[in-house]
């Protein structure tokens, strides 16, 4: 919601609305005891809370309060729930195992030791279904539902953490590929831009499926940061979707349909492609248009990072990164400056004289 609209509504500015409702938000839970209590209504309030303190100024805190909620659910839980509490567990639990797994890409925390093979996947049902109990994995829709966003995204993710078990290039990119499938033909091929969340799942898993082909052809996301991938226009190509990527919260402005997205869109940090623009520009030439574009896209991207994420591991290798290469283009700028005033000071020979100079005879 925009600013003005909150002003007409609430009748005071954004940032007061914020603090104001997130107090409120936090004192109904602690009045709930919901450290303690049994209530699924309570964990799922909190888990929501949870979910979108994640795009605000408190992010910090959602790290360890997630740890906290994941036990709280699996402790809570008594394995007689009927099925539709027990599918709202589900979701709960994989969103909770997604946010963490969030943070761990963007920000370098450790992952919560989860057994994902314990927990069934959500159900791709809709709410009324869920109402009425339709919980079984045969009554599953292959239409888009409320919970197709969240599948989109556990696929991605489950597929990512595949990728470090895979033991060839080829088995990898097979990986990405059959999740990329997956995903169009169960989720977005019934996407029909009626719903304004359509715009958001087609955008958010074009940007997820290009970090993992990151992962797969760029040592930015292996131990050894400097061996870059062989191939050249493969390299190029990477690298002009990486600026492309990262340079997507200036277009979400320019775009009417992310507009309505742009506070959950820049939760998401992108460091993968990030990473791979820093470590490009460390050797790139800085005469083409695209150095120079990304250099500048770079370091925008950089600059929205919260504080205390440029702290983190990945966040310090950033800023060592562009630091470097910002060393680099300086230096490429002052010889080339150097080059440009030593051309101006030499003196020019003098021109030979004309043949038709050296015929005329002089006045007398």
């Amino acid at each position: 919601m925009s600013a003005e609209n909150i002003s007409a509504l609430l009748r005071m500015d954004k940032v007061a609305a914020v603090k104001t409702y997130r107090a409120a938000t936090e004192h109904a839970l602690m009045r709930a005891n919901f450290l303690v209590t049994n209530d699924l209504a309570v964990l799922q309030a909190f888990v929501l809370f949870l979910s979108l303190s994640s795009f605000t100024d408190e992010a910090k805190l959602v790290w360890p309060l997630t740890g906290i909620a994941q036990r709280l659910l699996t402790t809570d839980s008594t394995g007689s729930d009927c099925p539709v509490s027990e599918e709202i567990r589900h979701r709960l639990y994989w969103q909770l195992w997604y946010m963490d797994k969030r943070a761990v890409e963007d920000q370098g925390k450790s992952a919560l030791d989860t057994t994902q093979n314990t927990v069934s996947l959500p159900c791709n049902i809709t709410d009324i279904e869920l109402d009425l109990g339709h919980t079984s994995p045969t009554t599953q829709n292959t239409k888009w539902t409320e919970a197709s966003f969240l599948l989109i995204r556990l696929d991605i993710a489950r597929t990512r953490s595949s990728l470090a078990t895979a033991q060839s290039l080829y088995e990898k990119e097979q990986l990405i590929q059959r999740c990329h499938d997956r995903i169009k033909s169960r989720y977005l091929a019934s996407c029909d831009g009626k719903q304004p969340i359509h715009w958001l799942a087609k955008h958010v898993s074009s940007v997820l499926v290009a970090e993992m082909w990151f992962e797969v052809h760029s040592a930015a996301c292996s131990s050894t940061l400097g061996a870059m991938i062989s191939s050249r226009s493969t390299r190029a190509k990477l690298f002009s979707t990486a600026v492309s990527i990262i340079d997507i919260p200036r277009r979400v402005h320019e775009d009417p349909q992310a507009k309505a997205w742009s506070w959950l869109l820049k939760g998401y940090l992108q460091f993968q492609p990030l990473l791979f623009v820093a470590a490009e520009l460390s050797s790139r030439s800085m005469g083409d248009s695209l150095s120079v574009r990304a250099w500048e896209v770079a370091h925008t991207a950089f600059g929205r990072w919260p504080e205390d994420t440029r702290r983190t591991r990945q966040g310090k290798l950033l800023d060592s990164l562009l630091s470097k290469s910002q060393e680099r283009w300086r230096g490429m700028r002052q010889e080339a400056a150097l080059a440009t005033a030593s051309l101006l000071t030499v003196p020019l020979a003098d021109e030979p004289a004309r043949e038709s100079d050296k015929s005329s005879p002089s006045c007398q």
